[in-house]
């Protein structure tokens, strides 16, 4: 497998639903933890959504490794910069 093909398939917006699903198991891990259920519901629209968002992206990059890339890393960064400053 060369590098152009796992570029294409590990991208800012995968990683970003990579750590909504580990929210989701985490809630799972420990049930008497205080905030469990708040995980596992914020965990699914972040999982959902980043996988989402990576398919309209793709579509609009046309699968263009670099274009996808650059597209997600914009929006994930400004995912980030709203939520240190909300």
């Amino acid at each position: 497998m060369d590098l152009s093909k796992i570029a294409s398939l590990i991208t800012p917006l995968v990683l970003l639903s990579v750590m909504g699903v580990i929210m989701i198991l985490y809630g799972f891990v420990d049930m008497k933890q205080q905030n469990n259920i708040l995980q596992f519901l914020f965990g699914i629209p972040i999982a959902a959504g980043a996988l989402g968002l990576h398919y309209v992206v793709r579509r609009a990059a046309r699968n263009n490794t670099l274009h996808v890339w650059i597209a997600e890393s914009i929006l994930v960064g400004l995912m980030w910069y709203g939520f240190l400053h909300a």
